[in-house]
């Protein structure tokens, strides 16, 4: 069913000019957006780090640093892939802080409703909480944008121009697309999705680090490109003689 859905995206001229189209505006802004903002993709991060104390309770979203406590008014936790572990904070005024993290270490699964943290403010945001010790940044924290942007580029821009290629090569044909057009179309939408399930599966710590995934991920293209040109060959060599 696959190849057969496969198939049909490229015996449309017109669905196999769309999705190079799609295929090179898609490779084309992922590296742009690389390339112009990973440089300077931990601006943020530095700010933070930099920021001194506030000396009063700011009023509205600051440069410096405010800490102020907070007491826990509900807790939710999650094991499900794609979704965070979130929390209700309260402070003094009774203002309600609703918090997400990415892991539930070192302070969340430390809480329980009632219990006094001390949450950390920086630009109008609640960045980070502290409890018996330990210290944990919200979802809200600044990040390293420099690993995010790179992982994009890793698995969106192979597919893209595979995909891109394969397309081009249907529409340099009048005929029906080939078996190794269908082939090279299968391993750009195979890339895609391997591309995006890498980085779920080395996100256990709440860290994107570039690395990681692009070992995992290398190996994984390098396999599925084989395996595409293993078909190919296979389809070659059992179709049956043409009829002379």
């Amino acid at each position: 069913m696959a190849h057969v859905s496969l198939s049909w995206f490229l015996r449309s001229r017109v669905m196999s000019a769309l999705i190079l189209l799609g295929a090179l505006a898609a490779s084309v802004g992922v590296a742009f957006l690389a390339v112009t903002e990973a440089p300077d993709g931990d601006r943020d991060l530095r700010a933070y780090k930099a920021a001194a104390p506030c000396p009063s309770a700011p009023t509205g979203p600051a440069e410096c640093r405010w800490q102020q406590p907070f007491t826990v008014s509900s807790i939710h936790l999650t094991s499900k892939r794609g979704e965070l572990d979130r929390t209700i904070l309260a402070d003094a005024r009774g203002a309600r802080w609703e918090t997400a993290f990415t892991s539930n270490k070192p302070v969340l699964r430390l809480l329980s409703e009632g219990d006094r943290v001390t949450g950390t403010l920086w630009r109008g945001r609640l960045v980070e909480v502290a409890a018996e010790g330990e210290s944990q940044r919200t979802d809200a924290a600044p990040a390293d944008m420099r690993a995010r942007l790179l992982i994009a580029a890793l698995i969106a821009i192979p597919p893209c121009l595979v995909a891109a290629a394969a397309c081009a090569w249907r529409l340099a044909r009048r005929a029906a697309p080939t078996r190794g057009m269908v082939a090279a179309f299968g391993l750009a939408v195979a890339l895609a999705f391997g591309g995006l399930f890498c980085p779920l599966v080395l996100a256990g710590s709440g860290e994107e680090r570039f690395w990681p995934v692009a070992v995992a991920w290398v190996p994984m293209a390098a396999i599925m490109t084989i395996a595409a040109r293993a078909y190919v060959l296979h389809e070659r060599d059992t179709a049956p003689e043409p009829a002379p």
